[in-house]
């Protein structure tokens, strides 16, 4: 059987949903979507602060406690360098004190000094008459001589000489004390033709060798520390009696 036609009745309509409102607000599908959206954003920017925000703290910390340590280490190698440095000065103002103390005489080649020249007057072809120390002339230098800067450094030594030879013999014997490693001066020269003889002369002169003063002699010639000044007088009056009438 088939049935047509039209009822007559009303079309069918569905209920409308009925979502929560909340503060005036519909809680639609859509609408709690954004929420729970919101509230997990907010919950993750919340766990981050508490969470990522120390650590970021801690990290800027140590990249400072790092860049302090760096700084604290370029600080000590400047200050090694310059030690290094001073220590390599000081190494060459030894070096450079040996060097010119080598140039002086010791005091082991003064007590030698006549035997050494005399050899080199024999060996010259010259004879040494005298050789007589001036006790008067030696002694610390400090009369500016050699320059202020050598003053109470160094002490000398002087010799009167007298050698007699052949004038090419007593050229050569200069020119050797000339060459000798000690610091030896001549001074005074003269020279006095042989009557008799001709060719030779007699030349006498000064040597005048210098030796630098030990720590000792430096020491020594240092002032003495000065006393304290004495006290003045009592002053006059104090502790007078009255006088009785």
């Amino acid at each position: 059987m088939t049935l047509t036609g039209d009822f007559g009745g009303p079309p069918f309509e569905e209920p409308a949903p009925n979502y929560p409102t909340v503060f005036g607000i519909t809680l639609t599908p859509v609408v709690s979507g954004v929420l729970i959206a919101l509230v997990g954003l907010g919950a993750a920017v919340y766990l981050g602060s508490l969470l990522i925000a120390p650590k970021l703290e801690e990290a800027a910390k140590l990249q400072q406690e790092i860049a302090q340590q760096e700084n604290d280490l370029a600080q000590r190698e400047v200050l090694l360098k310059q030690l290094n440095d001073a220590i390599a000065g000081l190494e060459r103002a030894k070096q450079e004190n040996r060097d010119v103390r080598s140039l002086f005489a010791s005091q082991k080649a003064l007590d030698t000094l006549l035997l050494d020249l005399n050899r080199l007057i024999v060996a010259s072809g010259a004879q040494l008459n005298t050789f007589e120390p001036d006790s008067a002339a030696s002694g610390i230098v400090q009369d500016g001589s050699l320059g202020p800067e050598l003053n109470a450094k160094l002490k000398q030594q002087v010799t009167n000489v007298t050698i007699r030879g052949p004038f090419p013999s007593i050229l050569q014997v200069m020119e050797k004390i000339d060459q000798q490693q000690n610091f030896l001066v001549i001074n005074n020269l003269t020279m006095e033709l042989v009557a008799d003889q001709p060719g030779e002369v007699i030349t006498t002169f000064k040597l005048m060798a210098y030796v630098p003063l030990t720590p000792e002699e430096i020491a020594a010639l240092a002032p003495p520390p000065q006393e304290g000044q004495p006290q003045g007088g009592e002053q006059q009056g104090q502790g007078q009696q009255p006088q009785q009438q």
